[in-house]
C-alpha cells in the first residue's frame, strides 16, 4: 500500500531540514543508476523528492514524480525508481524502524523494467 502527496514549495526547506535531522544522506540518481526493484517486509518508508525528475513503480503502478512529491510506503510495498533522461533525480529517504535499515531489503530483481513513455530503459541504456 502506498500513498503519493504533491508538497507545496513553501514546504520544500521544512521537509529538507525534516530529512537532514533523520540522517539519511541524500539519493542521486542519474539515468546511467542501477533501478532494482526492491521490498521491505517489515519496515515503511518516507520518501521525498526533493529535486528533479523521474519514474516510480510502487507495486507495479508506475507514474511519473517530480520535485516536491512525497511518498509514503508501508512495508510489502514494491519498489523501484529511476531518473528521467536529462539530470538527477535526488531522493531523501526515512525509513522506520530505523533500527532494520541494514537487514529488512530484498531486491527482487536488479533491472526493472519500466514500461511509461519516456521510462522505458533496458540494461546499458
Amino acid at each position: 500500500m502506498y500513498q503519493v502527496v504533491s508538497i507545496d514549495e513553501p514546504m520544500w526547506p521544512s521537509l529538507r531540514e525534516m530529512f537532514d535531522e533523520l540522517g539519511e544522506p541524500p539519493q542521486v540518481l542519474t539515468r546511467d543508476s542501477p533501478h532494482p526493484l526492491v521490498v521491505h517486509e517489515v519496515m515503511g518508508q518516507l520518501t521525498f523528492v526533493q529535486e528533479g525528475s523521474g519514474f516510480i513503480s510502487l507495486d507495479g503502478d508506475e507514474r511519473a514524480v517530480k520535485a516536491g512529491d512525497l511518498l509514503i510506503l508501508s512495508s510489502r510495498c514494491e519498489h523501484a525508481f529511476l531518473s528521467a533522461v536529462d539530470g538527477e533525480l535526488v531522493l531523501r529517504h526515512w525509513h522506520w524502524p530505523a533500527a532494520l535499515l541494514e537487514t529488512d531489503r530484498k531486491i527482487l530483481t536488479w533491472d526493472y523494467r519500466f514500461s511509461l513513455p519516456g521510462a522505458a530503459v533496458s540494461a546499458g541504456d
